[in-house]
């Protein structure tokens, strides 16, 4: 939380994000209401109208990609979480635009489930450890934290120099780091794509209650920028 390393959160701290969710919540809940409205009424005409095909559009989707199909597999490094470590992890992103990650190519292969799947709809992807800090600390600042900045510790010490962080609202956080910066930029660019359909992705969901949260959400970002 802010810029302290990663360590046990004393019982002041829980109080404190615990305080900041509930707000939170509460705060995005009218947001939710009013685009739940408007979200419902678009999903009711839409059956009603048999989900006809608009044909203002300028620009074609292309043809959905067989189910399954790999998108992205590489060897790289992530933090898990679960052990508080950096592990060599065997990472696959097929065209449901999950980060699928295994303990090693031959776990994939033989059909092992994942060691986690992330699906990283409405993240922010960035690659240095500077940008990472400032939005962690806007979003969620230290109580405690001293205004210097001299003695501020790294999250998590990397083991290459090339990082990239997904940034995740109200979920864990995804760290990998990889030691060329070319395989940086890839993954980086991948993950930006992830979103991108993820998000747009969901609009096209027949839910009023997904497209209520997702027009919420995105008017909350909107208005935080």
């Amino acid at each position: 939380m802010g810029g302290s390393a990663s360590s046990q959160l004393d019982e002041g701290k829980c109080a404190y994000i615990r305080g900041k969710t509930e707000a939170a919540i509460k705060n995005f809940s009218p947001y939710y209401s009013r685009q739940y409205s408007v979200a419902f009424c678009n999903y009711v005409r839409s059956e009603v109208e048999q989900q006809r095909d608009l044909t203002s559009q300028f620009l074609k989707t292309k043809p959905p990609l067989e189910p399954g199909t790999v998108l992205y597999e590489a060897e790289l490094s992530q933090f898990a979480e679960d052990i508080k470590k950096w592990k060599e992890r065997y990472i696959v992103v097929k065209n449901d635009f999950a980060v699928e990650s295994y303990e090693n190519k031959e776990a994939y292969q033989r059909g092992a489930p994942p060691k986690s799947r992330i699906l990283p709809a409405g993240g922010k992807v960035l690659t240095s450890e500077d940008e990472y800090g400032l939005l962690s600390d806007r979003h969620f600042p230290d109580p405690i934290a001293s205004s210097e900045k001299e003695n501020t510790q790294p999250f998590v010490v990397l083991p290459k120099e090339f990082p990239v962080y997904l940034w995740q609202p109200f979920l864990r956080h995804g760290y990998f780091c990889f030691q060329d910066a070319a395989d940086q930029k890839k993954f980086s660019a991948l993950l930006s794509d992830c979103i991108r359909h993820l998000n747009h992705g969901m609009a096209r969901l027949p839910s009023g209650p997904q497209l209520g949260c997702l027009f919420s959400v995105g008017l909350v970002s909107h208005l935080l920028e």
